[in-house]
């Protein structure tokens, strides 16, 4: 009897160990389906993403060399502009369609800590009314970024004095930089920089080495370099505040280099040229407000010193988040101290409607301004379509 007993429960343990095995690879086996079925979805996905139909197969960009990375992009900015010339830069500029900016890019990676980047301005970066304009290259350039606190670069970058005119093309609140930032600074050139940052990202300082005469040029004017150097300092870094001050400052001993909106004979310096600036950035949730000082001292060869200066306020504020940015803006530029009567000064208001971030923006500006001497000065407005892709 004990014997039957046994037996019974043998096997009542034994079926009910099978049954649980069976259960158990049951819910593996659904949870296969649901991968396979999930992998199968991200597949699709990245095929459409890649613009890969039925059974054509995608031509993609494959490094060519022994980078570990390799990709393409680039970005456009379609503008209108109408009515009269709100600062210099506008004179004689009637309405107008036009592509403010049309570049596209290689950049790479090695796993050797070496970076690059090679790019062309398809509509030669101008805002005057030009003809017959032709690609350039912009940015070029080749870095060693082994160390944080020292990445070294070599090729056509920007000078270290200017925070907007440091700032990227496609992430600036306006449509155009500033008169003082355009008339004050200098723009990308052949040159040698170091930067980096310390102190958990809280210090960091950028200093170039240019030759000092304007972008693509291989030549230098003399024998002499630009030297410029800018530092900064964040106290504030959070997910919705932050707070940057910075001090930059530009030396260089020019032969015929071009500055124009000073006076000058054929709008060609030759002499000593210095500049200091300082800039302040707060980001506050929807809210940024920016400002930014500059000062230039001109020592011409032969000629009577004579002293330059700007400054600026930018403020900008989501009136809906993440889609719709209201901007108001504030310049003054004087391109001699020592004379009355002269500076140019202007407001701007601004409109942008964020479709995809930068990615996909389009911007509404009114500039209204007042130059001296000037008999066509006064409103003018700006619509710019960007596409980063």
């Amino acid at each position: 009897m004990k014997s039957t007993f046994f037996c019974l429960l043998l096997t009542g343990m034994l079926a009910c160990s099978l049954h649980a095995a069976e259960v158990t690879i049951e819910e593996r086996l659904r949870a296969l389906e649901q991968q396979v079925q999930h992998l199968a979805k991200e597949n699709s996905d990245l095929k459409k993403e890649l613009g890969w139909k039925d059974n054509q197969v995608p031509v993609l960009v494959q490094p060519a060399g022994k980078e570990t990375r390799l990709s393409v992009g680039g970005f456009l900015q379609a503008q209108g502009e109408f009515g009269h010339a709100a600062d210099p830069r506008w004179a004689g500029v009637n309405d107008r369609f036009y592509f403010r900016r049309a570049r596209i890019y290689v950049q790479g990676v090695f796993a050797e800590d070496i970076d690059f980047k090679a790019e062309l301005d398809l509509q030669g970066n101008s805002l005057g009314a030009a003809t017959g304009l032709l690609a350039r290259g912009n940015e070029i350039f080749i870095s060693w970024h082994k160390f944080p606190g020292a990445i070294v670069r070599f090729g056509q970058i920007k000078a270290a004095f200017g925070a907007e005119q440091l700032a990227s093309d496609t992430r600036l609140f306006t449509i155009e930089r500033t008169l003082p930032n355009d008339r004050l600074t200098d723009a990308r050139q052949i040159g040698f920089c170091v930067n980096g940052e310390g102190f958990d990202q809280k210090v960091g300082y950028l200093v170039t080495l240019h030759n000092g005469n304007g972008v693509n040029v291989s030549a230098n004017d003399n024998n002499k370099f630009q030297k410029a150097a800018r530092a900064y300092f964040v106290p504030v870094a959070s997910g919705a505040d932050r707070l940057v001050f910075g001090v930059d400052g530009l030396w260089t001993e020019d032969a015929g280099v071009s500055k124009p909106g000073f006076g000058l004979a054929g709008n060609l310096f030759t002499g000593e040229r210095s500049a200091w600036g300082v800039d302040g950035l707060w980001h506050h949730g929807p809210f940024d407000l920016s400002a930014e000082w500059l000062h230039n001292t001109f020592k011409p060869a032969g000629g009577a010193e004579f002293e330059a200066g700007g400054w600026s306020a930018t403020a900008a504020y989501y009136l809906v988040p993440g889609r719709v940015q209201g901007v108001v803006r504030h310049e003054e530029f004087d391109p001699n101290t020592g004379i009355g009567g002269n500076s140019s000064h202007s407001w701007t208001v601004g409109l942008n409607y964020l479709i995809k971030g930068e990615d996909l923006r389009l911007m509404l500006d009114y500039v209204q301004g007042v130059v001296p001497g000037s008999t066509t000065d006064g409103g003018r407005v700006l619509t710019r379509m960007q596409v980063i892709f």
